[in-house]
């Protein structure tokens, strides 16, 4: 740990001048140094999204970052139609040689105070074993266990699932199964038609044609949507991802935007058949029919109330699109 005190740090909103010596670090600290998309998928995430700019803070030494903490802007819908301002926890690093100074409580609960008073209803994020108590720590609370499911593409699929338990990777495998989705759903008639699909209870995304525009955009992710009819959006679709997960072929359904249920998991299933992926994944949430659960698997969703109470833990319908890859 270097000499300087916590008192020697200034911290602030970040600005657009503070990426010269952000990004760097960012990028040292969280092992991202050979990823070549980076930062074109930071901009994605915190400068295209269409909830709006992302609010950040930094912590500065001699005027050069040390560290980093982001909020992804979020929008739910509550069963009532009223939308819930939300953020994401996410994007958070401190310089290796500013440990131990408490910088990341410092932005946290900085962010914390200026986001209640803005207006903004809450915070949810999904965070791992080794940051989770921290977040306890600082008010969040555990609001429920997301329920995944799977569907193997065979029994002898079974076994690469089940010798695959090591994290996916970031950036997806191509396929020509199915459309591009970004170019498919910048249709506003397509979008509009999906739609329809959309989850209509619980508390859930708020989708609208920008949305999932801006959701599937990001290219080396390389999103695809399968229609249940081609030509015919109405009919219903799935949104979905390859991505390698150990020795296995992962197929991570997204968006299930589909009339029933018995439409998903015929999708589902053509996902595998078309795809050659060994298991499709997803959270068992809305028409998920077909998804085997996986008992105690799913990610922690937790919550911090700002501005507004947070759901309970039944009213949640998120699918994996709302929370993979942030």
């Amino acid at each position: 740990m270097t000499s300087v005190n916590a008192q020697d740090l200034v911290i602030r909103a970040a600005e657009p001048s503070d990426d010269a010596s952000a990004l760097p670090m960012l990028r040292a600290s969280l092992g991202k140094v050979d990823d070549p998309h980076y930062e074109a998928f930071l901009s994605w995430k915190h400068r295209e999204n269409a909830f709006g700019t992302s609010p950040a803070w930094v912590a500065l030494h001699d005027g050069v970052v040390v560290g980093y903490r982001t909020f992804l802007r979020w929008e739910f819908l509550r069963d009532d139609g009223k939308i819930l301002r939300a953020v994401r926890a996410v994007d958070t690093a401190t310089d290796p040689a500013y440990r131990g100074l408490g910088i990341f409580r410092t932005l946290t609960l900085q962010g914390v105070a200026e986001l209640t008073l803005s207006g903004v209803g809450i915070i949810f994020n999904t965070p791992n074993d080794q940051s989770r108590p921290g977040y306890l720590k600082m008010g969040w609370t555990v609001a429920r266990r997301l329920p995944v499911g799977v569907m193997p593409r065979s029994p002898g699929a079974l076994v690469s699932m089940a010798t695959s338990k090591v994290p996916a990777t970031l950036w997806s495998e191509p396929t020509e199964v199915g459309l591009d989705a970004a170019v498919a759903l910048a249709d506003d008639a397509v979008a509009a038609e999906l739609l329809r699909h959309a989850p209509s209870a619980g508390v859930r995304t708020n989708r609208t044609p920008a949305y999932l525009v801006w959701r599937t955009a990001f290219g080396p992710l390389r999103y695809r949507l399968l229609l249940a009819s081609e030509g015919d959006p109405a009919a219903g679709g799935v949104v979905f991802r390859l991505r390698r997960r150990g020795d296995a072929l992962e197929a991570a359904i997204l968006e299930q935007l589909v009339p029933d249920s018995l439409t998903g998991a015929r999708l589902v299933r053509r996902v595998l058949n078309e795809t050659g992926a060994d298991y499709a994944i997803g959270l068992r949430t809305g028409r998920s029919a077909g998804m085997v659960p996986l008992p105690r698997q799913g990610p922690l969703l937790t919550t911090r109330p700002l501005a507004a109470s947070p759901p309970s833990p039944r009213e949640w319908a998120l699918t994996l699109g709302d929370v993979e890859l942030f």
